[in-house]
């Protein structure tokens, strides 16, 4: 068999606002009520500036670069190759350095023709050695002499042929970076006045947006403020209620049972227990 048990005591707490603090509530309550009631607007539009004219002009300008950038560099990398080649030190065959070689036998040739060998000539006839071997030693030894002069003014020509192309090329090669970079530097400058327009468009736009959204905010923001000043106002107060506890008539039966058996066994042992228990448990109902 089962028994209820004792309703267990309750506590309830309210908040009661004074005057001044329900006069706040009421000024917050529409807007609140207006803010539950409807879901915020999206802002309608992009929020992202798009590119400027400056910087669309720039992006073309660099892509229309892009393909002399691509032949300079690839003139570059055919002259390096070119240069590393075995056969580039070999400016034999140049016009230029054919021309100068040929103007070198003509200089020597004409010397010895035109000067030398006329005056071994004439000294030999002035010293009756016209026919002498002397004579034909010094024509030898001037021969010789002009071959030599003829290698020397060769040899000099085409060091300096070879030495006048390997820096010309070398010096090419350095400027090839900043020739490529020359190349994109309107296009830079166009597409940086286009990035400064951007930014100030985003700014304007970013305001706009910033803008629509605390339109949509507004009473919101304005209600959580003034539900923020109620704690900040004194007079307020918090009362709290308690229920009694309501007596089970059960248990209350059986406790009256026991107190009165232990009675009638004082009083009348034996029936007294039986009697005192009835008669106890009959005020528990009372």
């Amino acid at each position: 068999m089962g028994f209820g048990n004792q309703t267990p005591q309750t506590q309830t707490t309210t908040t009661v606002l004074s005057p001044q603090q329900q006069k706040i509530l009421d000024y917050a309550m529409p807007g609140i009520e207006k803010f539950a009631a409807s879901v915020p607007q999206r802002y309608q539009g992009s929020t992202v500036a798009g590119f400027t004219a400056p910087q669309v002009a720039g992006q073309n300008a660099a892509l229309t670069a892009a393909g002399t950038q691509t032949a300079v560099a690839n003139n570059a990398a055919d002259t390096t190759n070119t240069w590393l080649a075995p056969e580039a030190l070999d400016v034999s065959n140049r016009p230029d350095v054919v021309a100068q070689m040929n103007a070198n036998k003509q200089n020597v040739t004409d010397q010895l023709l035109q000067s030398t060998l006329p005056q071994i000539r004439s000294g030999a006839e002035a010293t009756n050695n016209f026919g002498s071997s002397r004579r034909g030693v010094a024509e030898g030894l001037a021969s010789t002499g002009a071959s030599k002069a003829l290698a020397n003014a060769n040899a000099s020509t085409l060091t300096a042929a070879s030495q006048s192309a390997i820096d010309a090329q070398l010096k090419a090669l350095g400027l090839a970076p900043q020739t490529t970079n020359n190349l994109t530097t309107g296009a830079v400058t166009t597409s940086g006045v286009g990035d400064v327009q951007q930014g100030m468009e985003q700014a304007l736009l970013n305001e706009k947006v910033g803008n629509f959204n605390y339109d949509q905010y507004a009473p919101f923001l304005q209600a959580q403020d003034l539900v923020s000043l109620l704690s900040g106002i004194p007079g307020g107060s918090t009362q709290t209620t308690a229920s009694t506890p309501q007596k089970n008539p059960i248990t209350g039966a059986l406790g009256g049972a026991a107190t009165g058996a232990s009675l009638g066994s004082a009083i009348m042992p034996g029936i007294g227990t039986a009697v005192g228990g009835g008669l106890g448990a009959l005020l528990g109902f009372l």
